[in-house]
C-alpha cells in the first residue's frame, strides 16, 4: 500500500510536460497493440478462407476439365454403340469372309480409328462382337477374347459406360456392354492414356500440397504429394496421406474435396497446414518494421505535443485563475501540486454547461443528420442500380458491343419492372416487360437454343396483377423443361389472355414432361428458394381456392403452367406513372446511343 501511495504521490507532482508524455504514450500504445493484434488475426482469417477458396476453385476448374473429358469419351462411346454400322456389325453373323473385310475395313476400321486423331488421350478402341470370327488388327476381336482384356473382370452387370482405371499399366477403359435382350452380344471399349486424362490434376499439385482420386468403392485411382515432413527420416520414404486421415479431421491438412457426378470419382486436393499458415506468418514479420516506426512516431509526437501543451497550459492558467477570482463556484477539488490540478479547478465550473449544451444540441443534430442520411440512402439505391447499368451499357455500345448492350438494357429492364418503387401490385403490362427482359437474358445464356412465343390480349394489359408472379413459373420451364430436352426444337409459350372474368397467364413448354400425378405434387412440394409452392400459396391468400394454379403435363409431350387472376384494371394514375417510367427508361437508353454515335463520328 505504501509503494502504491507512493508511486500516486509522485505521479501527481510530477510536472505535467513528464505526465502528459505517459500519458499520450500509454494511450497511444494501448489501441495501437489491440489494433495490430486485431488487424493480425483477421487478416490471418481472411488469408486462411483466401487460401481454402484458391484450393476449391483450382480443384473445381480442374476437375471441371477431368469431367468434360469424361463426357467427351461417354458421348463417343454411347455414338459408336448406336451407330448404325456397328449396331449392323454386331447383329449380322454370317457375312462371307470378303464381304466382311470389306465392311471392316471400309466401315469398321474409319469408326473406329479416326477419333484417335482428334483426341490423342486415346490409345486404341475395340469391339469385341459374336458376329466377328477372326481378329481384325487391334480394332475388331471376337468376343469369346474379351475375358482376357485386363479390364473385364471389373466390370459389373450393366449397360451403362463403365470406367476401370489400372495405375500399373497406366490405362484408363472405358467400356460398354451391349446386350440383346438377356445376353450380351458385344462389348465396346476405348482405352485411354492415364497420364493424359490426369494430367491436368496432376498439374495444380505444388510443392507442400497432394492430390488424391478415387472411384466409388473407395479405391485409389490417382494419388501424388509433394509433402515434406521435416521429422521424416531421410531413408525412410513418408507413408502417403489417406483419405481416412483427411476425413476424420486431421489438424496436419486442409483439404477440398469434389465429386464427379457421371462417373462418381471422388477429388482430393490437400496442403500441409504448415503450407497454408506460412503466408500468414509472412504477414507478421512484415509489420514488424511497421510496429518499430509507430513506437518511434508516438514518442517522438509525446515529446513534441507534452512540450506545445504545457506551454499554452502555462498561460492558459494564468489567465483563468485571474477570471476564477469573480463570483464563479468551484466544483471540482484536485489536491496535486502541477499545473493540471489548478486547471481542473479553473474549467469544472464550466463542464455541466458544456456537456449539457452537447447532450442537448449537438448529440441531437447528430441524430437528426443520422435519420436524413438512411432516407437518403433509401432513396439512392435504385437510382445507383440504374445509372450503374446505364453506364455499363453506354461503354458496351462505345466498345461496339451489341450483345452486352442488350443484356444490360434488358437486366436495368428486369430490375426496374421487378422493384416498381415498392408496389405489390403491377399491371399485365409490366409483368410482360419483366418476362420479356429475363427472357432475353436467358436467351443470350441459351445461345438462342430455344424460341419464345407469346399470345398478348390487349385488353388486359391494363389489368393488375402481385409483381413476380411468373418469373418463378418461367424459370422452372427452362430449367426442368427445354433445358432437359436433347433434341428437337424448343419452344416456350406465353400466354396473357381474358378468359371470362378473369386474366388467364399461362406459360407452356415442349419439354420432356412428366406424369400427370406428379404434375400435381409440385404445387405441394417444399424447395429451397421461391417455387412453385410459394407461388401457389400466394396466389391462395390472395385470391382464395379458386385461383389455385394448374398444370397440366404429359411425357414426350411438355408442361403447362396455368393462373388466373380476377380482373381489375389499375387506376390511371399507376398506368401512367408506369408508362411514364418506360418511356423515360427508353429514352435514357437512346440518348445513350445517341451520345455515343457523336462521340464515334
Amino acid at each position: 500500500m505504501r509503494v502504491t501511495e507512493a508511486i500516486k504521490c509522485k505521479f501527481q507532482n510530477m510536472k505535467y510536460r513528464h505526465k502528459l508524455i505517459v500519458l499520450l504514450v500509454t494511450a497511444s500504445l494501448a489501441p495501437m497493440i489491440l489494433l495490430v493484434w486485431y488487424s493480425h488475426d483477421r487478416m490471418s482469417s481472411l488469408l486462411y478462407e483466401k487460401e481454402m477458396e484458391d484450393m476449391s476453385s483450382i480443384l473445381e476448374q480442374t476437375g471441371e476439365g477431368v469431367d468434360s473429358q469424361i463426357e467427351v469419351f461417354s458421348s463417343l462411346l454411347n455414338y459408336l454403340t448406336y451407330s448404325p454400322d456397328i449396331e449392323d456389325l454386331i447383329t449380322e453373323k454370317n457375312m462371307d469372309n470378303y464381304y466382311a473385310y470389306k465392311k471392316y475395313t471400309e466401315v469398321a476400321d474409319p469408326l473406329l480409328t479416326v477419333p484417335k486423331s482428334y483426341h490423342n488421350a486415346i490409345l486404341q478402341i475395340q469391339l469385341f462382337a459374336e458376329s466377328i470370327k477372326v481378329r481384325h488388327e487391334y480394332t475388331l476381336v471376337p468376343l469369346s477374347e474379351v475375358e482376357k482384356e485386363w479390364w473385364y473382370e471389373h466390370l459389373k452387370e450393366d449397360v451403362s459406360v463403365q470406367w476401370v482405371v489400372d495405375r500399373e499399366r497406366p490405362e484408363i477403359a472405358a467400356v460398354r456392354r451391349i446386350y440383346q435382350g438377356r445376353e450380351q452380344t458385344a462389348v465396346l471399349c476405348i482405352t485411354l492414356d492415364y497420364n493424359k486424362i490426369f494430367q491436368t490434376f496432376e498439374n495444380i499439385i505444388s510443392e507442400g500440397s497432394g492430390g488424391i482420386i478415387l472411384d466409388e468403392d473407395g479405391n485409389v485411382l490417382f494419388q501424388k504429394e509433394l509433402l515434406i515432413d521435416e521429422n521424416a527420416k531421410a531413408n525412410e520414404p513418408e507413408p502417403l496421406v489417406s483419405c481416412e486421415n483427411l476425413e476424420s479431421g486431421q489438424k496436419d491438412y486442409a483439404f477440398v474435396k469434389r465429386r464427379n457426378a457421371s462417373c462418381g470419382w471422388n477429388f482430393y486436393l490437400y496442403k500441409l497446414q504448415s503450407a497454408v499458415n506460412s503466408s500468414v506468418s509472412g504477414i507478421l514479420v512484415s509489420e514488424i518494421p511497421l510496429i518499430a516506426v509507430c513506437l518511434i512516431i508516438i514518442l517522438v509526437l509525446g515529446l513534441a505535443f507534452s512540450r506545445i501543451f504545457t506551454r499554452k497550459i502555462e498561460e492558459l492558467t494564468d489567465n483563468m485563475n485571474r477570471v476564477n477570482q469573480g463570483s464563479r463556484e468551484v466544483t471540482v477539488d484536485s489536491d496535486a501540486d502541477d499545473e493540471i490540478g489548478l486547471l481542473i479547478r479553473s474549467f469544472r465550473s464550466m463542464m455541466d454547461e458544456i456537456n449539457r449544451l452537447i447532450h442537448e444540441v449537438y448529440e441531437n443534430k447528430i441524430a437528426l443528420k443520422e435519420f436524413e442520411l438512411k432516407a437518403l440512402t433509401a432513396q439512392i439505391n435504385p437510382h445507383f442500380l440504374y445509372n450503374s447499368l446505364s453506364i455499363i451499357n453506354w461503354m458496351a455500345i462505345r466498345s461496339h458491343q451489341k450483345e452486352i448492350s442488350k443484356v444490360t438494357l434488358s437486366l436495368s429492364m428486369f430490375y426496374r419492372t421487378a422493384l416498381s418503387k415498392g408496389q405489390d401490385m403491377v399491371t399485365v403490362d409490366n409483368c410482360i416487360q419483366n418476362i420479356k427482359a429475363y427472357l432475353d437474358i436467358q436467351l443470350v445464356m441459351h445461345d438462342n437454343e430455344f424460341q419464345v412465343m407469346w399470345e398478348i390480349d390487349p385488353e388486359v394489359k391494363g389489368d393488375i396483377v402481385p409483381k413476380l408472379l411468373l418469373q418463378p413459373v418461367v424459370e422452372n420451364a427452362l430449367e426442368h423443361g427445354l433445358d432437359m430436352k436433347e433434341d428437337g426444337e424448343k419452344i416456350l409459350k406465353l400466354f396473357f389472355v381474358k378468359d371470362k372474368e378473369d386474366v388467364l397467364l399461362a406459360v407452356e413448354d415442349n419439354g420432356p414432361g412428366m406424369k400427370q400425378e406428379e404434375a400435381d405434387k409440385l404445387v405441394n412440394y417444399p424447395v429451397s428458394g421461391y417455387g412453385l409452392k410459394n407461388v401457389n400459396d400466394r396466389m391462395l391468400l390472395l385470391y382464395g381456392e379458386r385461383y389455385a394454379i394448374r398444370i397440366y403435363s404429359k411425357i414426350g409431350q411438355g408442361t403447362r403452367v396455368e393462373m388466373r387472376i380476377p380482373c381489375q384494371s389499375a387506376d390511371k394514375e399507376t398506368r401512367d406513372e408506369e408508362i411514364f417510367s418506360a418511356k423515360k427508361f427508353l429514352q435514357n437508353s437512346d440518348d445513350n446511343s445517341l451520345q455515343t454515335d457523336k462521340k464515334e463520328r
